[in-house]
């Protein structure tokens, strides 16, 4: 029994049509894959966000022991305003062979494909489970993933191996940056910048704390280093920056949004050690401010920590992936994923899905339907290793 070549684009096209940006709910869809997979056996858990308007889903088929395989996705996507895309983003439609929509590659393809195989995977005699992990909020910062994966490692059931869809063309991918980021908030005392020493210049401040993160920037060009990334050091930059409201008033608030992307293999939490760093500078600049104004301050906000992604040290768990999708080497992936969540707990992870790693985000957004189908395939056999 092979999986349905048609199922996979249908199914795809249904998922899209959900518009799950990260804004919004992603319950509706979660409904309705427990809908598709319940008749198969399925066990599903649910891990809720604080709102209650946000889940992750996890399915299991098959005995609850320890030992099995997890495929992990997340179901929210970006969102499509200001793009010029050529039909409708939710309207999914199949041109020249590759399916056109929002979250094509970035991933809902990879959710599509793993329910287009669980009747094959059913139908075997599974003496070790199959995992399927679908999370939300996973393009602001992988946030919705880790109750879920802290539960799936502590369980009596924890997997041997973690494959996360992201879009790699079907490579194996065993290592990527992690990531920090977050705001830093400077609060100020405005008045008529004719008198600039009477009051506390916000977006002076916070230029002052910018300047910190460029020479924190110089310095990691001299830290760890990891070859296979790009760039293979550490990087830390501010993307965004807001303050002030007239050009004759001295600036009450500035704002920032800063984010670190640190190399695999990097010491434990050294991306803690330069947030550290940036506030003992700032706290430097504190006694000044607080002189004109005791509410001035300048206060640093986390947003997301993810994980990075170091190799595998189990070569014959490479050797099996790299087998199983007919490749060669292993790849480092330049963007953050959810794979280094999942080893924090102690599970092996690795990244290999469908779609090219270009088209994430993109106006007419696509994935390969031939990637697809290789994708179905690919879980079909993986999967084989749980029935012995």
């Amino acid at each position: 029994m092979t999986p349905d070549r048609k199922t996979v684009v249908d199914l795809l096209a249904k998922i899209i049509s959900f518009r799950t940006i990260s804004a919004e709910s992603n319950l509706p869809l979660l409904d309705w894959i427990e809908d598709v997979a319940r008749p198969y056996g399925v066990t599903a858990r649910r891990f809720p966000d604080p709102t209650g308007r946000k889940a992750s889903l996890l399915l299991t088929l098959g005995p609850e022991v320890p030992g099995g395989v997890l495929f992990s996705g997340h179901t929210d996507v970006v969102p499509c305003e200001g793009q010029s895309w050529s039909g409708d983003p939710w309207l999914a439609r199949v041109e020249n062979g590759r399916l056109i929509g929002r979250g094509a590659s970035d991933m809902q393809g990879f959710i599509a494909c793993c329910l287009a195989a669980l009747p094959t995977i059913a139908a075997k005699t599974l003496t070790k489970p199959v995992h399927f992990a679908f999370s939300y909020d996973e393009e602001v910062g992988c946030t919705g993933v880790w109750d879920m994966a802290e539960w799936i490692g502590k369980s009596h059931m924890r997997p041997r191996l973690a494959v996360i869809g992201e879009p790699t063309e079907m490579h194996v991918a065993n290592a990527h940056k992690g990531g920090l980021i977050g705001w830093c908030k400077v609060k100020g005392l405005p008045g008529h910048s004719s008198q600039p020493d009477k009051y506390v210049n916000a977006v002076m401040i916070a230029a002052e704390v910018v300047a910190e993160i460029n020479r924190i920037r110089d310095d990691m060009r001299d830290g760890p280093r990891y070859a296979a990334a790009t760039p293979p050091w550490s990087t830390i930059q501010v993307n965004q920056i807001r303050g002030g409201l007239h050009g004759n008033i001295v600036a009450e608030d500035c704002e920032f949004f800063w984010e670190m992307r640190i190399t695999p293999g990097s010491p434990p939490d050294s991306d803690l050690a330069v947030l550290e760093r940036m506030k003992a500078f700032a706290a430097t600049l504190e006694p000044a401010m607080k002189k004109i104004s005791p509410e001035a301050g300048i206060t640093f906000i986390t947003q997301a920590r993810i994980p990075p992604l170091n190799p595998v040290s189990d070569a014959a768990l490479l050797r099996e992936m790299l087998d199983l999708t007919g490749t060669q080497q292993p790849l480092t992936k330049s963007g953050g994923t959810e794979a280094g969540i999942f080893t924090v707990q102690g599970i092996p992870s690795l990244v290999i899905g469908p779609g090219d790693n270009t088209q994430p985000h993109q106006p007419d957004e696509y994935v390969e339907v031939a990637m697809l189908h290789r994708c179905t395939d690919f879980l079909d056999r993986l999967t084989d290793s749980c029935t012995g």
